[in-house]
């Protein structure tokens, strides 16, 4: 019986395929196995983490290992010189003692190895000092690295420390409440007086001249739970872990004020207790903040003005979806001057439009546009002490981002700072901020391509690079060939990618391909790991990465397109990229294979069991299979709820379609996934012997969602390439 028909059940895959295939399919063996890529210490090194700039540019923080493992040190360059110190290494922070530590020897070993180390600190508000956290303590170092200390010297309840405007008081919070710690002599006062379970402050704001906080209090008491089984011990025990579920309509906020002296919170009127807020920003005068929320069934995004005094909100903006649901993307900041509202949004005039940025009035009667163009805003800010916006665009294309900044007199600059790659770091349906000093004149950023990963980089006076992580060995991997492509795709969209080849291969051959790491924005120009590279230079496949339906960088329209048509236009997307790549004279068009995570998982399903046949070979990785088991503020905005709609629920989940799969299928999920949960896996499964399908099926014992355990991270990528190898480049 062929390997592919091993029944669901079967978990050892560390040498699949093995029996069924033969000498010539064996698993090639380069000089760099897929293993070492993806193995500590890392080729391409520790990539500066969490930088930040001194509030006047002359320096920049940042956590770093130049040895490739895992634990970072906490390191300062000054700038845009260049030069570079640890002024805080990790190994020398010991662990407070412990009485009685009742851990087992291997929970003991495993918070020695993925210790993660300084990820990064914080400036004070004149730049003389740095905070961050380690082993359980808020410290304080200067950026000389002298007079390291904790604030509070022991595991005390307390975090969430942040400076005062002027420095001389901490605030932080300890259980429900929020309080001031002053530098001077120590006093901690209580500023929240919350006392009910579960209620809580969470996020807060301090107003500019220092006498007001603006709070969000939240009760999460309607969040659900969820019983995960760890089954690596001799006996399994039970896991319990809070999370969001679709139907238990669990959000419950409040907007609030409070004098910096402390108080009852006066909460303002007028607000939804069930809301997603998507700004809170106080005007630089103090003498109001703006709040940005989506309504609960994500249809409405508005914007409101609030006076601290009066604690009334007053709205100036309200947006409707002009079709699907509100896109996440809404920035909000001030003008310097306190009078205007710099507002993000992809809507004008009630239709879908480019993410753009637009001036309100603070009262909402005037909106004129700062920066209205047939491409994307990735994100943008006003430095503290200047009137320049800096922007990050994909005005080359949809698959890259560049640095914009926006004069005071309308005039633009663009920084390209990696040609045909992302000037700023990748986020998830976004591209994030560089650097920048509180004026605006000194500007850095983390930068990557497809074949460097996020280095920092100078802008600002002049582009240059500042650090280089990657190992010796680094320099010995080959690389493909990265072109940016473009297709058409279902109801009219042009669908864009990057189509990654082999320079040496033989065009008058036919190979296999893959459509790799399906899901929303995976076609980005930005550094991506090594899966794509390594199946075309050691795998004799031609790869290709789509930004599917729902990437950022081709409007709200495209964003929001997958409304209640999830794994279902985005399958369709799927099949067209097939049709784009068998017209490739090289391209076997009986041997296509694709695989995705988490979503990309989902829509791997999808597109096997709703498109059968289409496609031979997928790999599900963390998948979700059926949606009423995933958190509501994802699903809602995207299907609704299963209470009132559970016929949209069932047409966009894959386990409905599970008498439909015909195709290679290998399943992958880590059991202790608190994001996914690896029941979506387990029902599929289920629901797939039901109907006497035949699949492939690998379990982590021990993983989450990422599968990031140092021996469980080389494996999957090597079982998720294995798996499409054997299958694909099989007679």
């Amino acid at each position: 019986m062929p390997f592919s028909k091993v029944v669901s059940i079967a978990l050892l895959i560390g040498a699949i395929g093995i029996q069924s295939v033969t000498e010539a399919q064996v698993f090639p063996k380069p000089e760099i196995s897929v293993e070492r890529l993806y193995s500590y210490p890392l080729i391409n090194g520790r990539s500066p983490s969490a930088p930040s700039m001194s509030p006047d540019g002359s320096k920049i923080a940042f956590g770093w290992n130049q040895t490739g493992e895992r634990k970072l040190d906490l390191w300062v360059m000054d700038y845009p010189s260049g030069k570079k110190r640890v002024i805080v290494e990790a190994d020398k922070i010991l662990d407070l003692p412990t009485q009685d530590d009742r851990r087992t020897e291997l929970e003991k070993t495993e918070s020695r190895v993925y210790d993660g180390g300084i990820g990064g600190a914080r400036w004070s508000p004149n730049g003389d000092e740095l905070m961050f956290s380690y082993k359980g303590r808020t410290w304080l170092v200067s950026p000389d690295g002298k007079n390291l200390r904790p604030i509070v010297d022991g595991s005390l309840p307390y975090g969430g420390f942040q400076y005062s405007r002027d420095g001389k008081s901490f605030y932080l919070t300890s259980g429900s409440n929020l309080y001031r710690m002053d530098r001077a002599t120590g006093s901690i006062k209580q500023l929240t007086f919350l006392n009910t379970p579960r209620q809580s402050v969470g996020d807060y704001i301090v107003s500019p001249d220092g006498k007001w906080i603006a709070l969000v209090w939240s009760d999460s008491s309607k969040s659900g739970s969820h019983v995960m089984m760890d089954f690596s011990k001799d006996r399994a025990t039970v896991v319990n872990i809070q999370r969001m579920w679709n139907g238990d309509l669990s959000i419950n906020d409040q907007i609030g004020v409070i004098p910096a002296s402390g108080g009852v919170i006066n909460f303002v009127t007028g607000f939804p207790r069930y809301m997603w807020l998507k700004g809170f920003e106080w005007a630089p005068d103090s003498s109001k903040f703006a709040v940005g929320y989506i309504t609960e069934d994500f249809q409405e995004f508005a914007l409101a003005t609030v006076e601290p005094a009066k604690a009334v909100k007053r709205e100036i903006l309200k947006e409707k979806a002009p079709k699907n649901y509100i896109n996440d993307w809404r920035y909000i900041d001030w003008t310097r001057d306190s009078k205007s509202i710099l507002l993000g949004t992809d809507q004008e005039d009630g239709k879908f439009i480019n993410r753009s940025i637009f001036k309100l009035s603070e009262d909402g009667t005037q909106r004129t546009a700062v920066y209205k163009e047939n491409h994307d805003v990735g994100s943008f800010a006003r430095p503290e002490d200047s009137d320049r916006i800096i922007a990050t665009t994909a005005g080359k294309s949809p698959l890259s981002a560049e640095i914009t900044i926006i004069e005071p007199d309308g005039k633009r600059k663009v920084h390209e700072v990696i040609p045909g790659g992302y000037s700023v770091p990748k986020a998830f349906n976004w591209a994030d901020l560089p650097l920048f000093s509180k004026d605006g004149k000194r500007i850095a950023t983390m930068a990557s391509s497809r074949t460097i990963n996020a280095e920092l980089y100078g802008v600002e006076p002049e582009i240059k690079r500042l650090t280089q992580s990657q190992l010796p060995e680094f320099a010995k991997i080959k690389w493909a060939k990265f072109q940016p492509v473009s297709f058409p795709g279902p109801e009219g969209a042009t669908i864009h990618g990057i189509l990654i080849t082999n320079p040496n291969m033989d065009p008058n051959k036919k190979y296999p391909a893959i459509l790799s790491n399906i899901y929303a924005d995976s076609g980005k120009a930005a550094w991506a790991g090594y899966a794509e590279n390594y199946a075309a230079m050691n795998l004799d496949m031609v790869v290709l990465c789509v930004d599917f339906r729902s990437s950022w960088g081709q409007g709200g329209d495209f964003n929001s397109g997958y409304y209640r048509k999830m794994g279902l236009i985005d399958a369709d997307e799927a099949v067209a990229a097939k049709k784009f790549l068998t017209a490739l004279p090289y391209v076997r068009n009986d041997r296509v294979g694709l695989w995705g995570w988490s979503y990309g998982g989902f829509l791997t399903c999808m597109t096997l069991l709703t498109k059968p046949g289409e496609f031979d070979t997928g790999v599900a990785v963390a998948s979700v299979t059926d949606w009423k088991s995933y958190n509501e503020w994802y699903t809602r905005r995207r299907i609704g709820l299963v209470s009132t709609d559970k016929e949209a629920f069932d047409k966009n989940s894959p386990i409905t379609y599970a008498s439909g799969l015909q195709d290679n299928l290998l399943l992958v999920h880590g059991i202790l996934d608190d994001n996914v949960l690896f029941q979506d896996t387990a029902r599929l499964a289920q629901r797939l012997i039901e109907n006497g399908k035949y699949f492939d099926m690998l379990a982590y014992p021990r993983d989450d969602h990422s599968i990031g355990q140092d021996k469980s991270r080389p494996h999957v990528f090597s079982s998720i390439l294995r798996y499409l190898y054997m299958k694909l480049h099989r007679p």
